[in-house]
Formats: C-alpha cells, sequence, structure tokens
C-alpha cells in the first residue's frame, strides 16, 4: 500500500502511528509527518536513518518529544 505524504499526516493526527523507512522519503516529508504526529500523539518509528544527519535527527525529535523513535538497527 503506498500512501501519500497527506494520508501519512493525516493518520498520525488522528492518533494512529508507525513505521517509516527513511530513505523512501525526503527530510522535509519527514519533517511534516513529524510535526502532525505531535498534534496526534502518535509514536513514528523512522528506520534505514543513513541519509539523515544527527542535527536533523535532533530537529524531528524536537518536533514531537517522545513521539519520534529512531531504530539504529538497520
Amino acid at each position: 500500500m503506498i500512501l501519500t505524504t497527506d494520508q501519512l499526516k493525516h493518520i498520525v493526527t488522528a492518533g494512529g502511528g508507525f513505521v517509516i523507512d527513511a530513505s523512501t522519503m525526503t527530510f522535509n516529508q519527514i519533517r511534516d509527518i513529524s510535526a502532525a504526529a505531535a498534534k496526534g500523539k502518535a509514536k513514528i518509528t523512522l528506520k534505514n536513518l543513513s541519509g539523515l544527519t544527527s542535527f536533523q535527527l535532533n530537529k524531528l525529535a524536537a518536533l514531537a518529544p517522545g513521539m519520534i523513535v529512531f531504530d539504529l538497527t538497520s
């Protein structure tokens, strides 16, 4: 199932959480979804983070404290 960024934002705003493969999205898309997660108090797990910097990870974490989980195992 392929969902658009807007559809994912609506899901997290409603409180639904999921796992995101960060290698398939831009930082701006992930940022927008993370900001929506804060509104819905939805947990998001990000995997395949090699394309993101630690600065970007900090920015994402700050958008939704406690809601963004980074999977560093992949």
